[in-house]
C-alpha cells in the first residue's frame, strides 16, 4: 500500500502519535550521532520521566506507541534499534508506563561482533524483538559501582 495512502487512514490520535514520535526518533537520532552515549542515556532518562502518576497502559496503546516509532524509524536515515528503543522509552514514560531498555551482543557466524537494543514492559518486548534469531543476544546487565 503506498505510503500517502496509509497515511490518510490514519485518525486523528494516530496521527498525534506519529507526530510526536517523529519528533522523538529525529532528536535521539541526532542525540546518539553528536553526543557521548552516556549524555544522551542520561537526556533519556530525563525525558522519559512520567509528567503524571505511574501506571499501566492497555496494551493496544503500547501497541500503537511501539508501531508509530517504528513505522517513523523507517523514514529517518540511520535510525536503529538503538534510536528505536530510547524514542519508545521516553514516548511510554510520558504516557506513564514504566520500560527497560535491554542492550545485547553476539557474534555472527563469521565471528563478527553484532550488538542489539529492545525495549520490554509488562514482561514482553515490544520493541526490537522482530529480529532473526533474537534469541542469540546475550543481555548486558547495568552494574552500579
Amino acid at each position: 500500500m503506498p505510503l500517502i495512502k496509509k497515511f490518510k487512514e490514519l485518525n486523528v490520535a494516530d496521527w498525534s502519535l506519529v507526530a510526536r514520535a517523529f519528533m522523538v526518533v529525529v532528536s535521539v537520532r541526532i542525540a546518539l550521532w553528536t553526543l557521548p552515549f552516556k549524555v544522551t542515556q542520561a537526556w533519556v532518562d530525563r525525558f522519559r520521566a512520567t509528567t503524571g502518576p505511574v501506571r499501566e497502559l492497555d496494551r493496544h496503546t503500547i501497541n500503537r506507541t511501539a508501531w508509530a516509532v517504528i513505522a517513523v524509524s523507517r523514514r529517518v536515515p540511520g535510525a536503529t534499534c538503538l534510536t528505536q528503543g530510547m524514542a519508545t522509552q521516553i514516548l511510554l514514560g510520558r504516557l506513564g508506563q514504566e520500560s527497560k531498555l535491554h542492550l545485547g551482543v553476539s557474534r555472527k557466524n563469521n565471528g563478527k561482533f553484532e550488538a542489539h537494543a529492545w525495549v520490554e514492559t509488562q514482561g514482553r518486548v515490544i520493541n526490537g524483538g522482530g529480529v532473526e534469531g533474537f534469541d542469540r543476544f546475550t543481555r548486558l546487565e547495568k552494574h552500579s559501582s
